[in-house]
């Protein structure tokens, strides 16, 4: 049976209506204090909702957004934000767009024909344009969130695919195929499917080093992380002792690798160059969702049996505060304070 971890101090959570935006307020007290700011968005799968959290005050907005979030992200200046609308059945096929100073849904994208979208990752540089999985139609979309329109749909050639990683100058896009046991390679500028990569079955956690020179994908069956060298189109490694490699992230630098291991209750660190796990944090209670603040100095990680979205400070190796969100919170997204 989980038991949650001990918070040091007192818990407080005050929940209050605001009218103007339709949104709730949720705050907490931290833990110790952290030296954080800008702001995390979570995608609560169970609730229609997303979570809009300010990192400077601790609290989140709660956001209606539609039936089935499941990943969130927010644009390279902070100001917009967008969750992928998966839907349950029917399968959905939107993405809400989010204005972050007003913490409210500005307008909803339909994708029409393309279903069941689920990773979102903005394009390098770029605040109208974000690249999404469609699931059940087996593509990558490039959306222009500002007119509304899918101005490409480029064929991911497997099953299920369901995770997404861009390389830092968004030229390259990898997915993670669930139903074929592969991961996709797709050219951002010509717009095209370039091969597959076949990896351990069922991957759906995948994580892109910024110059694109390897890609982690995790394979929910074997409990394994395949370590693909793009040069040759390789697995050159493979590391093991995981349950359920949900999810991945690597920090901006290269050098650091996070695994989301919900069904062992822990998230594993490893050091990129060397391809190892050096330390995991426990008892975290089923963790879903991960990112890396820029600087590499915080991960921001969702926890299902809280709920609640942890910060973990990277160099103090520990868990150093908690913000309550919505049931079932799973992808969440960073962004900076927009000036």
């Amino acid at each position: 049976m989980y038991r949650p971890p001990r918070v040091i101090g007192r818990a407080l959570f005050i929940i209050a209506l605001l009218g103007c935006t339709g949104a709730a307020l949720v705050e907490s007290i931290r833990e110790t204090w952290m030296p954080l700011e800008g702001y995390a968005l979570v995608a609560n799968q169970q609730s229609a909702s997303a979570s809009l959290i300010d990192l400077r005050r601790d609290s989140a907005r709660t956001i209606p957004v539609g039936v089935g979030p499941h990943e969130a992200a927010i644009s390279p200046s902070g100001r917009i934000g967008v969750v992928t609308i998966y839907g349950q059945q029917p399968a959905g096929n939107e993405l809400a767009i989010i204005d972050i100073r007003t913490a409210a849904v500005t307008k909803t994208v339909s994708l029409g024909e393309y279903t069941r979208p689920h990773g979102v990752v903005f394009l390098a540089g770029n605040e109208s344009r974000v690249v999404v999985t469609s699931e059940a139609t087996q593509r990558l979309l490039v959306v222009n969130i500002e007119t509304g329109q899918v101005e490409s749909a480029i064929p991911t050639n497997a099953n299920g695919s369901h995770m997404a990683g861009v390389t830092a100058d968004g030229k390259r896009a990898f997915t993670a195929n669930i139903g074929s046991g592969s991961v996709s390679e797709i050219d951002l500028v010509e717009r095209k499917f370039v091969r597959t990569v076949p990896v351990g079955p069922r991957p759906e956690g995948i994580a892109v080093t910024p110059d694109g020179k390897e890609v982690w994908a995790g394979s929910n069956t074997d409990g394994t992380v395949s370590i693909v060298e793009t040069a040759t189109g390789q697995v050159a490694a493979k590391l093991s002792g995981f349950t359920l490699p949900y999810r991945l992230a690597i920090s901006a630098d290269g050098r650091t690798a996070i695994i989301c291991d919900p069904q062992a209750n822990r998230i594993a660190i490893a050091d990129v160059a060397m391809r190892r796990v050096i330390w995991d944090v426990t008892e975290l209670g089923s963790p879903r969702g991960v990112t890396i603040t820029p600087d590499g100095a915080f991960a921001l990680v969702t926890v299902a049996a809280d709920p609640s979205m942890a910060v973990v400070d990277l160099k103090a190796k520990k868990v150093v505060g908690r913000v309550p969100v919505g049931a079932s919170p799973d992808g969440v997204g960073f962004g900076p304070l927009s000036r």
